[in-house]
C-alpha cells in the first residue's frame, strides 16, 4: 500500500512539473510575440526574459538557443490559431477555401500576434518555415498546371506564396480594408486567370 502510494504522489508530482513547464513556456512565446510586436527589428533574450517575468536561464533551459526560440513561434501560432488541421489543396477551389479558412482564423489570433507575424523581427522565424512552405505550394501548382514548364510552375508557386502569406493578409484587411472573403476571392480570380491563361497558351502553341 505505502509503495502505491508513494508511486501515486510522485506521479502527481511529476504531472505537476509539466503542467508547469508547459505553462513557462507558453509564458515565454507569448513574451516572445508581444517583443516582435513591437517593431523592434531583432528581438534578444533578456528582453523576452524580462517581458515574460522568468530569468534569462529559464528562457535557454526550454528553448536551448534564440533560434530554437524563434522557430517555435509559428508552430506554436500555428495551433493557436487552428492552421494545423488545414487541408492541403489540391485543386483550385481547395486552394480558396484553405485561404479563407487560414485568413479567418489569423484574424481571430489578435492584434499583438498579427503585428508579431508581420513585424521585422519575424522574417528570421518567416525564412525557417519557408523551405517546408515553398515545397507545399511547388506541389500544389504541379498538380494544377501539370502542362506548365517547370520554370512556369516555380514562378506561380512564388506568387501564391506572396498572396497568401500574413502580410498579405494584413494588407488586404488593413490597408485596403477588403474582408476575408474578398481577399479570398482576389486570390482565387488571380489563380483561375494565370491557370486558364497557362493552359490556353499551351492548346495554341
Amino acid at each position: 500500500m505505502t509503495r502505491i502510494a508513494n508511486r501515486t504522489a510522485r506521479d502527481y508530482r511529476s504531472q505537476l512539473r509539466d503542467e508547469q513547464a508547459e505553462e513557462t513556456r507558453v509564458r515565454i512565446l507569448d513574451a516572445t510575440l508581444r517583443v516582435m510586436g513591437g517593431g523592434v527589428a531583432s528581438v534578444s533574450i533578456p528582453e523576452i526574459a524580462r517581458e515574460a517575468g522568468v530569468s534569462v536561464p529559464t528562457v535557454y533551459r526550454h528553448f536551448g538557443t534564440k533560434r530554437d526560440l524563434l522557430a517555435a513561434v509559428y508552430p506554436y501560432l500555428s495551433k493557436r490559431a487552428g492552421l494545423r488541421d488545414l487541408i492541403v489543396p489540391e485543386s483550385v477551389p481547395e486552394f480558396r477555401e484553405m485561404v479563407y479558412t487560414m485568413f479567418s482564423r489569423l484574424e481571430s489570433l489578435g492584434e499583438v500576434a498579427r503585428a508579431a507575424m508581420t513585424s521585422p523581427a519575424s522574417d528570421e522565424p518567416r525564412r525557417m518555415q519557408m523551405p517546408e512552405r515553398k515545397a507545399m505550394s511547388q506541389r500544389f501548382v504541379a498538380g494544377v498546371m501539370p502542362n506548365a514548364t517547370p520554370t512556369e510552375q516555380k514562378r506561380m508557386a512564388r506568387v501564391l506564396l506572396v498572396l497568401a502569406s500574413s502580410s498579405s493578409m494584413r494588407m488586404w484587411r488593413e490597408q485596403i480594408g477588403a474582408s476575408v472573403d474578398e481577399a479570398a476571392d482576389d486570390i482565387d480570380w488571380v489563380l483561375r486567370t494565370i491557370v486558364a491563361a497557362t493552359n490556353e497558351g499551351k492548346k495554341n502553341r
